[in-house]
């Protein structure tokens, strides 16, 4: 749909009035519409220009107005660009964060560091399936398996997945439970686990709250109930494999003897966008007793 440059301006200015940001409405509009951030920043500089939309603004002031009751934007759309790919997502599958994207970066440094190479690799509660499908399209001979207990999230997982389809295997269970067949040959495994504190939840922006699925938020009383089950199974990792996880803000310091009690060596801190502690990684021995 074509509309003039003053048109898509005066559209703004309208639902800015409303309420909302100037970045969330650039969202909608280059994410749900095409048009792109230099496009939509130039709008008031070249008005009689035209814009080639592919919604109607009328489908988009009612997105906007749902989003303004707290929807995200990510689940009106179904869509989330998150590196160089375009995601699908859905309710009841948390949206992945760009914090998450350092997570991979971190993985894929220590496995093209690896002396033997990179080799097979397991996503752990992989939601949406953004880090496997990372993991699949850095190194695509390798192999990797994307676990999740919730159906819903396999579902949109598997979508997320489809280019690498005969690369990653996804898997239904709890954990390390669905790799028992590849306990021992594990050289990377990457996690994102709920780590918000349950006592803190309340607390969370209502956009967050309602609508994104509880069970990838909650990591129990103290946020580390989730990171103390996947520790409990490191011994399916190969000699010198490594973990990499994401934790919140503040948790390193507890999380750091978890890793050392579980046998766990060179662990290792990274921050995320703003300097903070994001990750932990940590490798086991080459040999295990």
């Amino acid at each position: 749909m074509t509309f003039s440059a003053a048109t898509v301006s005066a559209w703004r200015r309208e639902r800015l009035a409303e309420g909302g940001t100037p970045t969330s409405l650039a969202w909608l509009l280059d994410v749900g519409a095409g048009l792109e951030p230099r496009a939509y920043h130039s709008l008031t500089l070249h008005p009689q220009a035209t814009v080639q939309l592919s919604r109607d603004l009328d489908e988009l002031t009612r997105l906007w107005h749902r989003h303004l009751k707290q929807e995200p934007l990510q689940y009106l759309l179904g869509r989330c660009p998150w590196r160089d790919f375009m995601l699908t997502v859905a309710p009841g599958v948390l949206i992945p964060r760009p914090e998450t994207e350092l997570l991979a970066d971190v993985a894929i440094s220590l496995m093209d560091k690896a002396p033997a190479g990179p080799g097979l690799w397991a996503d752990l509660g992989t939601g949406s399936g953004c880090l496997a499908l990372a993991l699949a399209k850095a190194f695509p001979k390798c192999h990797g398996m994307a676990v999740d207990q919730d159906s819903a999230a396999l579902k949109v997982a598997a979508r997320n997945l489809e280019s690498v389809a005969g690369q990653v295997r996804l898997l239904a269970g709890n954990w390390w439970q669905p790799l028992r067949p590849w306990w021992g040959r594990l050289t990377m495994v990457v996690s994102n686990p709920p780590y918000i504190p349950t006592p803190t939840l309340a607390q969370l922006d209502p956009v967050v709250r309602c609508h994104e699925p509880r069970p990838a938020l909650d990591g129990g009383p103290d946020g580390l109930g989730c990171f103390r089950a996947v520790l409990a199974g490191v011994s399916a990792l190969a000699p010198g494999g490594w973990l990499v996880m994401e934790h919140g803000q503040g948790q390193a310091p507890a999380l750091e003897p978890l890793f050392a009690a579980a046998g766990l060596r060179a662990i290792r801190r990274h921050q995320d966008l703003e300097g903070n502690d994001r990750f932990l990684a940590a490798c086991t021995p080459h040999h295990w007793p």
